[in-house]
C-alpha cells in the first residue's frame, strides 16, 4: 500500500512539474515573425501605384493573399516546434522517471522484512 500511495506521489510529483516547466521548454521555440495587416499607408501607396481601379485591387488581393500564407507558414512552425518541443519533454520526463525508478529499485519486490514491519506498525 505503501509503494501505490509513492507511485501515485511521484506522478502527480511529474505532471506538475511537466505542467510548470513545459512553457519553459517551449520559449525557445517562439522565433516566428507575425505578419502585420496591410497599414492605411501600404494601402495608399498600392492604390496610388495602381493604373487603374482592378489594378488597385488585384494588388491588395495579392498583398493580402500573401500576409495569409506567411500566418499560415508560421502556424505550421510553431505547430511543429511545439509537437518538437513536447515529444522532447516527455521523453526528458520518461527518462527521469527510469533513472528514479532504477535507483529506489521500485521495479524489485517488497523484502519480506519490510512487509512484516509495515504489518507490526498497523494498529
Amino acid at each position: 500500500m505503501c509503494v501505490t500511495q509513492l507511485r501515485k506521489c511521484f506522478s502527480a510529483f511529474l505532471i506538475a512539474a511537466m505542467l510548470l516547466l513545459g512553457p519553459l521548454a517551449i520559449g525557445d521555440f517562439q522565433r516566428t515573425a507575425i505578419a502585420a495587416p496591410l497599414p492605411p499607408e501600404a494601402a495608399t501607396y498600392e492604390i496610388d501605384q495602381a493604373n487603374s481601379p482592378q489594378d488597385a485591387h488585384a494588388r491588395l488581393q495579392q498583398k493580402a493573399a500573401d500576409y495569409k500564407e506567411e500566418l499560415q507558414d508560421n502556424s505550421a512552425y510553431t505547430k511543429q516546434a511545439t509537437e518538437k518541443a513536447t515529444a522532447e519533454t516527455k521523453n526528458a520526463f520518461k527518462r527521469a522517471a527510469d533513472d528514479v525508478r532504477d535507483k529506489l529499485n521500485l521495479d524489485e519486490p517488497v523484502p519480506q522484512s519490510t512487509k512484516d514491519f509495515l504489518n507490526d506498525i498497523k494498529p
